[in-house]
């Protein structure tokens, strides 16, 4: 089998892949050039934010492939799932292996916004000495209500830090599994609870259908004038325009974003200007110990695919299913 695989995997180590061609990709490059790659390889390995877009047609264009690799978790803008799975091609991603990541980066913007810390560094740079002024008032979490919406193995992670900072911890999902129950401490409420009792309400969603805008207008009308928004999963999830209303109208006292619905963002987003924001560049799931199991998680899984295992972190399991409906009607 022949397996495209994005160079950064490359390595002067021994063949990731003994026994199978393994082809390496510049995802720097132009997209037919990746293309012509792809259409050789009977599984690809993806690393980044590689700029191939797997469109029905594209994927119509690639007759061997049989397994996708995502290094990443989200499963988005790039992919046409419904056209991967008619195709029969397994996909699967790195679901849950940068949680403890995400999970420090949500902590760290939660921190920021209810310690005002971009005001602070602000004066301090310009020379102004003033721990006592009339907004310096820092909110500790000990105490506090955190809401974290979305359960999965991310927010998970989140939940046990905020538990450890003394919070009491609410937790929301569309698909409630025992890992609330598991951590205990950890209280399942509606969203609209969640959001009326919040002092932090971070997110940790999926973007799906039905998480597009999940949290709108009305829904930030519901929060505390004292509450903090973390968001580290999707920029879609939240309204940006309402979201903007909300924290210069004071209805929200800041906002911690990752991720924007349009990245990188225009520079005359509104949200960027403003002091009660604390915006980085969608890299909340980036450490270099990160970084290394990622890695490992993507060869590890297509070395399972090759050995004729089924994969683990299928995003599309019903393809199994298809094939052995085949198998069997054809025995």
């Amino acid at each position: 089998m022949i397996v495209a695989l994005d160079e950064s995997y490359r390595s002067s180590g021994p063949d990731p892949f003994p026994g199978h061609e393994t082809v390496y990709f510049d995802r720097r490059v132009d997209e037919q050039t990746i293309m012509a790659l792809f259409e050789q390889a009977n599984a690809i390995g993806l690393r980044g934010r590689t700029p191939v877009v797997f469109s029905r047609e594209r994927v119509a264009s690639l007759p061997r492939l049989q397994f996708i690799q995502k290094g990443g978790t989200g499963v988005d803008t790039l992919y046409d799932m419904d056209a991967i799975t008619e195709h029969g091609i397994l996909f699967s991603n790195n679901a849950g292996l940068n949680a403890a990541a995400v999970a420090d980066h949500a902590l760290l913007l939660a921190l920021l916004s209810l310690h005002d810390v971009y005001r602070h560094l602000t004066n301090m740079r310009g020379g102004l000495w003033d721990p006592y002024a009339p907004w310096a008032g820092a909110h500790q979490l000990e105490g506090k209500t955190v809401g974290v919406v979305g359960m999965g193995a991310i927010g998970t992670h989140v939940a046990r830090r905020f538990l450890g900072f003394g919070a009491q911890v609410v937790a929301y999902d569309a698909y409630p599994s025992n890992a609330a129950t598991i951590l205990g401490g950890v209280r399942w409420v509606t969203l609209d609870e969640l959001l009326r009792i919040s002092d932090v309400v971070t997110l940790h969603v999926p973007l799906l259908k039905e998480t597009e805008g999940l949290i709108g207008a009305r829904e930030l009308s519901l929060m505390k004038r004292t509450a903090v928004l973390v968001n580290t999963c999707r920029g879609e999830v939240v309204d940006e325009i309402a979201l903007y209303e909300a924290l210069t109208s004071g209805r929200l006292r800041a906002a911690g974003l990752d991720v924007f619905a349009k990245e990188p963002p225009d520079p005359a987003n509104k949200l960027l200007g403003l002091e009660n924001v604390f915006a980085t560049p969608h890299l909340g799931g980036f450490s270099l110990e990160q970084d290394e199991i990622q890695a490992e998680g993507t060869l590890d899984n297509i070395r399972r695919f090759l050995a004729g295992h089924v994969p683990l972190r299928l995003i599309n399991p019903q393809v199994l299913k298809s094939k052995a409906r085949r198998a069997s009607a054809l025995q």
